[in-house]
């Protein structure tokens, strides 16, 4: 994939993961769940997609291989971070969760939190330690999967098989969503309806390959009718696989929405910074949740407004909070990744000074 490709697609992911922050912060802001239900529509399908944009299969390369080299970049940070949460969790949880006024389980029994970790399911408050962790598991499941399909299928690149997958997975989605919605292992239930997504992503890079039209048109029409058709369904959770009042809706208006903004940033350049966040999106994910909970509860009359603020306040306040929260973020990997470079699936040091090269993306 050429420079000015990955170029345009990371600055899409930092676009992505921003809109994660922020949905987490929005999340607990009154007067703004409209912007938060908006993002929640569309934000995490997004992330999958662009992973079926970026999937180029390498036949040479084994299922096994290539699970066992996601495996270091997916799972081992989702399970150290999953491990090392509970350590702020446990000493400081109870008045956390309390003032943000949520229903998470609070698990008295470190034994039912470890085993939580290893079922590795979001549902019920289960990784309420650091629950955008969910994500990592079923992120695994879901390119494995891809993987998979694709050497067994031997998929070509004129995408009617993509296109046939597409139909299965969102009909198989549909029915584990309506008669079999139960917590499963590694997110079983979000990953089947996820991979409907992954495989858009794949069919839509092989649409595009061999065109240079911006497709702005399309992009506005996909944008403006993705909004739309949001607008008919409520509040989505992705990681409890609850798609509120409708499923076809979600599906809808998460795969306009995601097509629309693939088009805008194939459009146009978005800058270094939506770069340089995009190829560190996996620290922001692993990492954002926790000071971003201490801005939301901690700081006295700031996070009252936050919460219940005029929607002006709430909302500069929930900016800052989402800039401070990724800046701690990055803070937190530049040193953890010197000492202990494992836990972000690294293999050996970075050095003190900066390493321009280094990508890590999901």
């Amino acid at each position: 994939m050429n420079e000015k490709k990955l170029t345009w697609l990371n600055q899409l992911r930092g676009f992505a993961i921003i809109m994660i922050v922020t949905m987490h912060t929005l999340g607990y802001c009154e007067k703004m769940e409209p912007l938060a239900t908006y993002i929640g529509s569309f934000v995490v399908p997004l992330f999958f997609f662009i992973s079926g944009y970026l999937f180029v299969n390498n036949k040479n390369e084994s299922v096994f291989h290539y699970a066992k080299r996601k495996a270091l970049r997916v799972l081992v940070p989702y399970f150290s971070f999953a491990l090392l949460s509970l350590i702020p969790f446990y000493m400081f949880a109870q008045g956390i969760q309390s003032s943000l006024g949520t229903s998470k389980i609070i698990h008295d029994n470190i034994f039912h939190s470890l085993l939580s970790i290893f079922y590795a399911s979001g549902h019920s408050g289960w990784l309420a330690q650091n629950s955008p962790l969910w994500f990592l598991p079923c992120y695994f499941i879901v390119i494995v999967a891809g993987k998979i399909i694709y050497n067994v299928f031997s998929i070509k690149d004129f995408g009617k098989q993509d296109i046939c997958f597409m139909i299965f997975f969102v009909i198989i989605g549909w029915i584990v969503y309506k008669f079999f919605n139960y917590a499963y292992p590694f997110c079983l239930e979000t990953a089947v309806v996820m991979l409907y997504f992954y495989f858009f992503g794949c069919l839509v890079r092989k649409l595009l390959a061999n065109t240079e039209s911006s497709l702005m048109w399309l992009c506005t029409l996909c944008l403006i009718i993705g909004f739309i058709v949001h607008n008919y369904n409520g509040r989505i959770s992705c990681m409890n696989n609850n798609y509120d009042q409708s499923y076809v809706t979600f599906i809808i208006a998460a795969t306009l929405t995601g097509l629309g903004y693939l088009l805008l940033f194939r459009r146009f350049n978005m800058g270094k910074m939506f770069s340089y966040i995009g190829i560190n999106t996996l620290p922001i994910l692993v990492f954002h949740k926790m000071p971003l909970v201490v801005f939301q509860s901690s700081l006295g009359p700031v996070s009252e407004m936050l919460q219940t603020g005029p929607a002006f306040a709430e909302l500069v306040l929930a900016l800052i909070f989402v800039a401070l929260s990724i800046i701690c973020s990055l803070i937190a990997y530049q040193i953890m990744i010197r000492i202990c470079p494992i836990i972000y699936g690294e293999t050996k040091r970075k050095p003190w000074l900066p390493n321009k090269g280094q990508n890590t993306n999901i």
